[in-house]
């Protein structure tokens, strides 16, 4: 197949949520297909990475985000009634440097990840769309909405009807519209309409057989501990870190005065910063080797009280063999259970009661015994097996007039 992949941030490193499920996809199909890849970089440093994809894609193009642009174009969405997040990635260079390309190429499938980059696909679309939304988005704003006050609850409110207007028009144009759990694909088909086909595509997991960091030599001094890993400027992850550290830790200290609680990943905003005073309370900042932690950690904690989609730090911990105490509505996203070590809490008084069990030694060998068995359930090929399928289903409608037909243009 002939694939144009556009994406709304490089695929590498892949470090995070978003850039991991990408790059995944991109060297799966770069593997089997020729794949254009168009995408835009947050910095000049982060576009040098594009080195590290030419040789999974036939043709790479990069376009820097400069700050104030991005702003100025978030604000003219905002005047405009478009998604504010949508303005972050609008650029009429880029899109001229697409339409080129699609006057250069016939494709067979246009790849677009993310709902922000659903702005590019001209209408009528000139080949078959198949979306990867990743998360219901809208939704993501509405729990920002509701844990917000006066002005801010309603600039979320605002930006979530946006964002669900632009993923229902989305999804008529998809043949085929994709998200990482079950839960954000009932959300999307309910956003979108039950006439367009959604489908899950899950997260896989994937960890090193090993770790750099020796573990008796760096965590002796430092366990027992709890620990919690992911960029710590996405504010689901600060909310859930404040959350654990101020209202949690302190019933965990009533029965274990001695565990500490660990905070790992980058750019930690001053909320989380302000927490390392608390006591038991370490602030890392990014470290060389997150794994390393989670091999060595007593027990994984992940408190989201917003959560959407699939929380990879969650599956890599029980990849690892280190049980995980979540809540309910981020275990579904996993699709893991107490038997995998991944347990449920909603409250501080059921995260105590749940930590406490986690930490019992018994739990903990059985969790180790069986994170074989959760590497082979979050196995990628499965999902982007998968994910080919589909593509080459929605490919087959080759016949463009046809496809243009068929989704009512």
């Amino acid at each position: 197949m002939q694939i144009l992949f556009l994406a709304h941030r490089i695929p590498y490193p892949p470090d995070k949520g978003e850039r991991i499920r990408a790059f995944q996809q991109l060297q799966y199909l770069g593997a089997r297909h020729d794949v254009d890849l168009f995408c835009f970089a947050d910095s000049k440093a982060c576009a040098r990475n594009q080195e590290h994809l030419r040789t999974k894609c036939r043709s790479v193009h990069v376009e820097v985000l400069k700050k104030p642009s991005r702003l100025l174009r978030a604000a003219s969405s905002f005047a405009g009634g478009q998604p504010i997040s949508f303005g972050f990635f609008q650029s009429p260079r880029f899109a001229q440097g697409l339409n080129r390309l699609l006057q250069t190429y016939k494709y067979d499938v246009i790849f677009v990840y993310s709902s922000s980059m659903g702005q590019y696909i001209p209408v009528p679309a000139p080949a078959p769309v198949v979306v990867d939304f990743v998360d219901a988005d809208s939704q993501k704003f509405r729990q920002y909405a509701a844990t917000a006050n006066g002005f801010r609850a309603r600039l979320y409110t605002r930006e979530a009807d946006a964002v669900a207007g632009a993923e229902r028009s989305l999804g008529h144009i998809a043949a085929v519209s994709l998200a990482v759990t079950r839960h954000d694909a009932l959300e999307l088909q309910n956003v979108i309409g039950s006439g367009c086909r959604v489908e899950v595509i899950p997260n896989g997991v994937q960890v090193p057989d090993c770790s750099s960091i020796d573990k008796q030599g760096v965590f002796a001094d430092l366990r027992p501990f709890l620990l919690f890993v992911g960029t710590m400027s996405y504010p689901p992850n600060a909310d859930a870190a404040v959350y654990f550290a101020r209202e949690i830790l302190p019933l965990v200290h009533k029965t274990r005065p001695g565990m500490k609680f660990v905070i790992v990943g980058r750019d930690p905003d001053r909320r989380v910063r302000e927490l390392a005073s608390l006591p038991g309370v370490l602030v890392t900042g990014e470290v060389p080797d997150a794994f390393a932690y989670f091999r060595s950690a007593d027990v994984t904690v992940a408190p989201f009280r917003i959560s959407q989609g699939f929380h990879n730090k969650i599956a890599e911990s029980l990849a690892l063999g280190t049980p995980v105490v979540t809540t309910a509505r981020a275990r579904d996203g996993i699709g893991l259970s107490d038997r995998e070590g991944l347990f449920a809490a909603d409250t501080p008084e059921e995260f105590t009661r749940q930590i406490e069990f986690a930490l019992d030694p018994t739990v903990g060998r059985k969790v180790r015994e069986n994170a074989g068995l959760v590497r082979k359930i979050l196995s990628w090929d499965v999902s982007l097996a998968k994910l080919e399928r589909l593509m080459m289903d929605a490919a087959a409608q080759s016949d463009t007039a046809t496809y243009r037909l068929a989704v009512g243009h």
